[in-house]
């Protein structure tokens, strides 16, 4: 059953680890199918054995936690590179959140709605920020604009990435 088990797990966890680049969180549900995978495991095993392993989850959960503060933050990075000020650079932040969460129903695409909307959230909040403090023109906000667009989209690639290194973590531990 154990192999069988982490076969499922690694072909269940491919979609979910995919999923964190449309916005959901892909990392979150690998670890909580792991653990499920876990409690059914022990139910069917004699030995008391569990699948993965409190390491395996500790160091999964790291990995999410860092996944989820990298997201949060590259467009605030990128706002922040093109030279904004603490105002774009927080409106780059919100926008980004918001705009993911619209594109991911305005434009219902899967990957491309969530990955358009995050970017122009991000660059509109950072130019409403820059706007905002009256003394710059909109010409001068087209830079961190630009930057927390750019920003944000190297921060769901990279939380695909970790998602795909908790995905290969975990499985390496099923079979272990």
């Amino acid at each position: 059953m154990s192999i069988t088990a982490g076969i499922l797990f690694v072909l269940l966890s491919i979609p979910l680890a995919i999923s964190a680049a449309v916005g959901l969180p892909g990392t979150w549900l690998i670890i909580g199918l792991a653990a499920l995978v876990d409690l059914v495991e022990l139910a069917w095993r004699d030995d008391g054995e569990p699948m993965f392993g409190i390491w395996a989850f500790v160091i999964a959960i790291l990995i999410a936690v860092v996944a989820e503060i990298v997201e949060f933050l590259a467009g605030a990075a990128g706002a922040k590179a093109g030279g904004a000020t603490r105002r774009g650079t927080l409106g780059a932040v919100a926008g980004g959140f918001i705009g993911g969460i619209a594109g991911t129903f305005l434009i219902p695409i899967p990957l491309i709605g969530t990955l358009v909307g995050a970017a122009l959230g991000a660059a509109g909040g950072a130019l409403l920020g820059e706007i905002s403090r009256g003394d710059v023109s909109l010409r001068e906000t087209l830079r961190p604009a630009t930057g927390a667009a750019a920003g944000r989209v190297a921060g769901t690639i990279l939380k695909l990435a970790f998602a795909v290194a908790i995905l290969v973590q975990l499985s390496i531990s099923a079979f272990v």
